[in-house]
């Protein structure tokens, strides 16, 4: 297949293309021309496009995938697969299968505290409730935490240890607060057939973490962990690929955190593992058989290193010039 892969900068998108790249046409695609997986493809398989937040970014997309005969398109960026999900039809139409969760899903993993409003009574979720000055007044024990129920990554979370950190948030309910769940989390890839069937869920223990990014990790075999990331994705509607996270509460039980429907940039521990699910993908995009039930995996561990792209900076330059 050609397959237009966003993000080219991104952890997710690199670790597409480790999975893809030996068998299919893969254009990479990034708003900064510095992004390293845009170097992992030929000259003329890259692509530099606006930010997720542009609405200029659909059209150019869609004249791309039009130009570059592409039939898979794969956005991994956060901000861009909503816009991209709304526009489903315009790419459809012309025989580009999109594999991402539909929008209202998407909407849903968006706000934190939508999607845990969603789940509870089906899925243990940390206590919550949106940040009020009457919220903020009746709390009395720390610690707790606070996330924004907007936004993505971990930009605004905090830690909050006493009452002059909490006095510092805002109390407009753009905030959560949150019991504080102090043991390990489970990041769980799960993999959704278009009929709503999840065929993989493989949670992962994030070991160490160097600037956001777990350079160590381990498959572990948690059956309540898979039953619930099974379950979120099942009531939340999500397809293809997602990671849903999970953290162990004092009381032992492992609460949902949030929801990210997109590929991991750990993505080739769980293929390692015995589930590309990748390969799932482009499998049931192109009509061959897909697993109907729940694969096995293997117990793996992984530790990550940097690595080097020689290229001659004229390449370079050709991407920075007015697209």
């Amino acid at each position: 297949m050609r397959i237009l892969i966003t993000g080219a900068g991104g952890a997710a998108a690199i670790s597409v293309w480790k999975c893809l790249g030996a068998e299919h046409e893969l254009h990479m695609a990034d708003m900064d021309p510095l992004a390293a997986g845009l170097y992992l493809v030929p000259e003329a398989q890259r692509l530099i496009i606006p930010r997720g937040d542009d609405p200029r970014l659909i059209d150019v997309l869609h004249d791309a995938s039009k130009a570059r005969r592409i039939e898979m398109l794969l956005p991994t960026v956060d901000a861009e697969l909503l816009p991209v999900a709304m526009a489903r039809d315009r790419f459809e139409a012309m025989g580009v299968t999109l594999p991402i969760s539909p929008a209202e899903c998407l909407r849903v993993c968006r706000d934190k505290q939508l999607l845990l409003d969603r789940v509870r009574g089906e899925v243990p979720v940390p206590d919550y409730e949106a940040l009020t000055q009457d919220v903020a007044d009746r709390v009395d024990s720390f610690p707790r935490f606070v996330k924004p129920r907007l936004g993505a990554g971990s930009r605004g979370i905090a830690k909050i240890m006493r009452r002059e950190d909490l006095d510092k948030q805002p109390k407009d309910g753009s905030v959560m607060l949150q019991e504080y769940l102090p043991g390990e989390e489970y990041s769980v890839d799960v993999y959704v057939r278009r009929d709503g069937v999840v065929v993989g869920a493989v949670p992962r223990e994030r070991m160490k973490v160097d600037s956001g990014i777990a350079v160590a990790s381990r498959t572990v075999n948690v059956p309540e962990v898979v039953q619930s990331a099974i379950r979120t994705a099942e009531i939340i509607g999500i397809r293809g690929i997602a990671n849903v996270q999970f953290k162990r509460a004092a009381d032992g039980v492992f609460k949902l955190l949030e929801v990210n429907p997109r590929f991991p940039g750990t993505l080739p521990l769980t293929t390692a593992a015995g589930i590309d699910m990748p390969r799932l993908m482009v499998d049931e995009a192109m009509g061959r058989p897909v697993p109907d039930k729940l694969m096995p995996f293997e117990e793996l561990m992984v530790v990550r290193y940097w690595t080097e792209r020689y290229f001659d900076p004229r390449e370079w330059k050709a991407l920075c010039r007015p697209q």
